[in-house]
This record gives C-alpha cells, structure tokens and sequence, in this order.
C-alpha cells in the first residue's frame, strides 16, 4: 500500500511538473544597418503584461514563459516596429531581431486619436507627431521652446506670470495638455503652468487639431497635446543629464527605473532655474518711458519629483499608482514689486488594466491634482514678513475614468467609456464667495471601422452634463481613404466648453487693470471642419491641411465702465469677460519631411492662420497670421559613436493687440545644436550636447510692458551631458 502511494505521489508531481514547464527566451536586439546593439528597445508578448527592454548591449530576457506559441513584439522609436511568431518549448532559446529604421515618421505608433494603436500614416484621426528623436535635437529649456522650435502649429505669447498657448488662432482655455493621457490641471493668470514638463523627460508628443477626438472632452475645442514620458523596461535603469546655458539656466533630470519580477518603480527628479534677464532697461508707464529694474524673465527656481510603481497581477491585470510634487519660487527685484510668485503643486493617480484577451480589454484611470499660487514677499511690508508666503487661490481636479475596448469584428473596434470631472477652487480674496466648484460627467461610444481595405471610419458621440449648464450632446466623424502613396483625411467635429470657474467668479488686480468675472456667461461651443491631403514614400512625405474652426460664444475680456471711485484707488480700466457672438479661425498647415541622402534631412511646415471675432469683423489678439519652421539635420554613425547636428529656424509675423495700435513684432530665430552619442562603454552610454541657441542674436528691446513675440535674450550658448547606466 506504501509503494502504491509512494508511485502514485511520484506519478502526480511528475505530471504537474509537465504541465508546469517554463523556460527563459533570451535575445539580442541590433539595428539591421549597422549590427549596432539597441539599447532601450522594447520587447513584449502581444495581448500579455508581459514584456521588457533590451539592455546597453541589447540584450533581453523573458523568464518563466509557460510553453506555447506567442506573438513577440519589439518596438523602438525611429524603427520599424517587429513581429514574430514565437513557440516557447521548454528548452531555452535564443534569438537575434534585426530592426530597421524607418525612413519617415510614418511608421510610428500613436494612440491618442483613437485611444488605440495605429501607425502614424494609418491613423483615422489626424495627429501630428513629434517623436524621440525629434525632441532630442532641440535640446530646448522648455516646454514653450521645444514646441515652437518644431511645430508651426503653436505659439506661445510669454510675459512675467507665464506663456499663453495656441494652437491655429485658438488659445489655452481650447487646449487639453494630457501627460501620459492625465490632464495637466492649474493655471498662472489663466495660462496652463507648463514650466512643470521637463524636455528631458518626454518620449514623443502627439497633437490632435481642433475637436477631432471624443475620448478627452468635448472642451478640446482647439485640440489635445499627449505628452509621453520616458519609461524603462530594463531591469535597471539610471539616467543623470544636465544642460548649462548662459544668464544662469540650468536644467538637471535624473531617472531610475526599476523592473523586479512583477514590479516595476519609475521615479525622476528635475531641477531649473534661471538668473532671469532683461530685454529693455524702460517700461511704459502711462504712456510714458521711465526706468526700471523689471525683467521680461524673472529670475525662478523650480523642483519636481515624481513616482511610479506599477504591479503586473497577473499576464492579464495590471496596477499603478503614482505621485508628484513641484515647487517654483519666481524672484521678482525688490525694487519693481514687494513680492515674488511662488507655486506649489501636488498629484496622485491610481488605475488598471485588464486584458479579457489579446484584443479586449478594460481600463480604469484616476487622478487628483492641487494646484496652489502665493504671493511670496520680499522685504518686509505692513503686516507681511519677508519670505512670507500668502495663497491667492487653491484650485483642486478629481478625474475618474472608465474605458472599454472590443473588437467586434477583424475590421471594426468599439470604444465605450464614462468620465467624470471634478474641479474647484478655494480663494477667500478673489472669488465671490470664497470658493466654488463644478462636476462634468460624460459618456461616449466611438466606432472604428475598415471599410473596403481602402476606407477607414471613426464615428462616436459624447454625452456632457454639466452641473450648471446642462446636457449637450458632440458627435465627432473621421475619415481616412488610403490610395496608393496619398492618404486623403476629413474630420467634422463638435466642441462644447462651459465657462470657469475662474471665468464665473474671479477678480484680481494686476498694473492698475481690475479683471473680473462674469455670472452671466454662457457655454462655448464649437464646429470643427478640417480635409487634408497626405502624400507618402520612403523617403518623402508632405501633408496639407485646411481647416475651420466655428467658436459660438467664444469668452474673452471686454473694457466695461469705470466706477467712480476707481481713479482714487488706483485702478486704471475695468476688463470683463463677456462672449464673442461668433468667433472663427480658419488657414492652411503645411508639413514637410525628405531625405535628401548621405545623412541629411530636411523638415518644417507653414501655418496660416486667420483667427477673427466675426461679429465686430476684428482679429483675435495674440494671433498673428503667418508661422514657419525650418529643420535641417545630419546624422553619422560609427563603431562606438553617433553624430547629430541640427539646424533649427522659426519664423511669425507680427501677433495682433489693441486693435492693431500694439501689435508684437513679428521674428526669426535661428539654433544649431549638435549631440554625440559613445556607446560600446559596456553598461553605460554617455552623451554630450552643445549648441548656439539665436545665431543673429535677435532681441526685441520694447519697452517693458509691451507685447513681445519672443522674450529671447539673444545669442546664447549651452552644453549639456548625459550618462546613462542600465542592465
């Protein structure tokens, strides 16, 4: 009976141990070209969690795989993504993927039109991209820099408290920034405080123009900017840069990615500042030129962390939480205020995805952000103590989201979500009753359909209502014809936006002008037409779009009547938010990329805008009508070392303001940057830049006070390195 049992044990851990039988698939990755290793390159199992990233030396494993066939896949930016079919036996294998850089963009994946994956040149949604590579080359200080330098798209009108975004004639109110799909929440004199991005963290961008997507909010009337950020799959990852420039800038980033098992811990820490400069030693006051301390960048100091842990439950769940802390201290001189600017802001997000199958799966998202502003000052003043910090405004965002996506069909996908939207301010000094909020909930369903081989769709519609102005209802339609080397887009689009809360009940003080807030506004809403033509090769690619873009109700300020007592007070003229009867920007994009051969590539585009408040028949302010971008770049391989230099230009012409009496000047600037790449240094790659930003040294010298296309101090030079060590 003893033996029988004893048999019977054997037999069954036998069994079990079949049945359980794993192996490690092992690999190298290297560039087809060159049989360079590609450090960073990504390599998962379709329709699993499980996945990694080659090493320094391009090397990859995957443990523990259960026996049986998978879909390998491995992606890299700036290559063609590969696909293999892979049979895990139970015997270890070993593998060599050869990759093949792309000759345009195009064979990029972007997901932020559909919320799913597709190449760049068979994306339904019109997106711009703006990829790794891209990002690298300018080696920009900013967020503001980095986009102007590329895209002629946006544009940016800098003062004192911040930069005031555009894109195509419509400004940041339009505008959904989203880092890694989370809205960026809180605001500096009503502009998005985009100082918080970090160039050095950002993996790709991806623009969508206009109400051209359901899946965001129906308030991206001018459009959505995703920013992706840099994540590692190896093992472990340590990233360290710093980049020097002249009047005191300074940028440092560090990065350490951690990958255990089923764990992974993403953190980085960034740091800028700045000793701030001058563009006039005048400002006008009253109409008259007097002197002043007054600088077109204040001299600031910021600092930013940010965790990420994520928790791959099983092949089919995953889990992440994250959070982040930014402070910026704005240094103003004692002489021109008595106090500085100081911001403090905080998030948290949590979410999961689950994959019912290699093409279904579901996600919940959440995300909270606090988003504080103060006057900080700087000498002691009435009951005020130096290095005081006073709050103006506490604004606060809760987002929830759901989304569903199946394949019904090899040609047809549907997406289903619910969002929910939460935000409030607290300001016992600037809002009438010392705090207020409001809540958005919407549901939307998109439909993506291929129709024969040749004609994509996207349809859907989103549900709005907001707790203060109701239910409204925005349909959104794309399509996509492809015919041989030209794609052929169309987008029709609905916007709605319902005014701020800043917008119903802010009022504040700023150099004798009282801005005030309007309970009387109405909701903002849009239609968005765009048709563009893409034409395609290997080595050329050209896309022009023409668009329009209709904004009822369109909020802005107007000059109202002065009190009696306001000459006594110090104020100067009473501005009002009030709506544009009917609003409309209108043009032309144009975008280019060739190459030219020998390791030369030629880029930019063209943008005409006419942005108009069509009622009064008066050009918005802060648009100008005429952008361009010019990129000219070489790159050169060797054994142990890559060579990268760019010319980058941009162009705008003069930016409307007073009904034309104060307009900004129009400009070019010119940048030249160069990276040096040494790899072949065993874990570690080691990389250097070095440039000469403004080349003809362009300074508009106006009078402090003044409109300003550029605040750009002149020719100035940097130098940056970058070590990165990983396993």
């Amino acid at each position: 009976m003893q033996k029988l049992l004893l048999v019977t044990v054997v037999l069954l851990l036998t069994v079990s141990g079949v049945f359980a039988q794993r192996s490690d698939l092992r690999g190298v990755v290297v560039e087809k070209e060159t049989q360079q290793p590609l450090p960073g390159a990504n390599v998962y199992f379709q329709g699993t969690t499980k996945g990694t990233a080659t090493n320094n030396k391009g090397e990859f494993v995957l443990k523990r795989i259960n026996t049986g066939n998978y879909d390998l896949v491995i992606s890299f930016s700036g290559f063609k993504r590969v696909k293999e079919k892979v049979a895990i036996t139970g015997q270890q294998s070993e593998l060599r993927i050869e990759m093949e850089e792309s000759k345009s963009n195009l064979g990029e994946v972007v997901v932020t039109g559909t919320g799913t994956a597709h190449h760049l040149h068979t994306a339904p949604v019109p997106t711009e991209l703006i990829n790794k590579k891209a990002v690298a080359s300018t080696a920009a200080s900013d967020f503001n820099e980095l986009m102007a330098s590329i895209s002629p798209s946006f544009d940016f009108s800098p003062g004192t408290m911040g930069s005031f975004m555009t894109i195509n004639g419509l400004g940041n109110d339009f505008i959904l920034v989203m880092v890694d799909g989370k809205r960026v929440y809180g605001d500096v004199g009503g502009h998005n405080d985009l100082n918080r991005i970090n160039p050095d963290d950002i993996e790709k961008i991806e623009v969508l123009k206009g109400a051209a997507s359901l899946l965001y909010g129906s308030d991206a009337i001018a459009g959505v900017v995703n920013i992706v950020t840099k994540k590692s799959k190896q093992k472990l990852n340590v990233s360290s840069s710093t980049r020097i420039k002249e009047h005191g800038t300074m940028q440092l980033s560090n990065s350490v990615d951690l990958n255990l098992g089923r764990f992974s811990w993403n953190t980085s820490f960034n740091h800028k500042k700045s000793d701030g400069w001058q563009l006039s030693k005048y400002e006008l006051d009253d109409d008259e030129l007097v002197e002043t301390d007054a600088m077109a960048q204040n001299k600031y100091e910021d600092y930013s962390i940010a965790h990420r842990l994520t928790f791959r439950a099983t092949d089919k769940m995953e889990i992440y939480t994250g959070s982040s802390s930014y402070k910026k201290d704005v240094y103003t001189p004692t002489t021109v205020k008595k106090y500085g600017y100081y911001y403090d802001d905080v998030t948290y997000e949590a979410g999961a995805k689950y994959l019912i199958n290699k093409k279904d799966y579901v996600t919940f998202d959440f995300n909270y952000d606090k988003y504080r502003y103060f006057y900080k000052y700087n000498q002691d003043y009435k009951s005020y103590k130096n290095g005081q910090k006073v709050e103006n405004n506490d604004q606060r965002m809760s987002n929830f989201k759901l989304k569903y996506v199946r394949e019904i069909a090899k040609n047809n996908k549907l997406t289903m979500g619910a969002d929910y939207l939460n935000e409030k301010m607290v300001s016992e000094s600037r809002l009438i009753d010392g705090e207020a909020d409001a809540q958005t909930v919407s549901l939307y369903v998109q439909d993506e359909l291929k129709l024969f081989k040749k004609l994509d769709v996207v349809a859907g519609v989103r549900y709005v209502k907001h707790n203060e102005f109701g239910s409204v209802v925005t349909p959104k339609v794309s399509l996509l014809y492809k015919w041989n080397n030209f794609n052929l887009r169309g987008t029709y689009g609905h916007g709605f936006k319902a005014p701020t809360v800043k917008e119903l009940y802010y009022n504040y003080e700023k150099r004798g002008y009282l801005y005030l807030g309007n309970t009387d506004l109405d909701p903002q809403k849009s239609k968005f037409y765009s048709a563009g033509v893409e034409y395609h090769n290997q080595f050329f690619t050209a896309s022009v779009t023409g668009y329009i873009n209709e904004v009822d109700g369109l909020i802005a300020y107007k000059t109202v009547d002065a009190l009696p007592d306001d000459k006594a007070n110090g104020i100067k003229r009473r501005r009002q938010h009030y709506n544009v009867e009917e609003a409309r920007s209108k043009g032309i994009d144009f975008l280019f990329d060739a190459k030219l051969g020998y390791g030369f590539t030629l880029g930019g585009g063209y943008s005409f805008v006419e942005a108009k408040d069509v009622t009064s028949n008066m050009r918005l302010e802060g648009v100008a009508k005429h952008y361009g971008n010019v990129r000219l770049n070489y790159d050169h391989s060797w054994t142990c070392y890559k060579f990268n230099a760019n010319v980058l230009g941009r162009l705008q012409d003069d930016k409307f303001y007073d009904e034309g009496e104060n307009n900004a000047k129009g400009y070019s600037t010119w940048k030249l940057t160069t990276n040096h790449r040494f790899t072949n240094l065993g874990a570690f790659i080691l990389e250097a830049s070095a440039g000469v930003d403004n080349i003809f040294d362009y300074v508009d010298d106006s009078p402090y006070g003044s409109h300003y296309g550029t605040i750009n101090p002149g020719r100035t030079f940097f130098v940056g390195l970058k070590i990165n060590f990983a396993k």
